[in-house]
């Protein structure tokens, strides 16, 4: 019964899939590290070295 399911798979639907998927997430990465300002950045950089609390 499993290798007649498996049987009609196609697996290069799924490869199409993860490039879309792939492609998808990592424009949503860049975006993101785009719009972060350069406030926040510095504040996220310094937190190795400051004393305060984080927020």
């Amino acid at each position: 019964m499993i290798k007649k399911l498996t049987s009609y798979l196609d697996y290069g639907m799924f490869a199409e899939m993860a490039l879309v998927m792939f492609a998808f997430v990592f424009v949503a990465v860049v975006v993101r590290t785009l719009m972060t300002s350069s406030e926040v950045t510095k504040e996220q950089a310094n937190i190795v070295l400051g004393d305060k609390a984080e927020k």
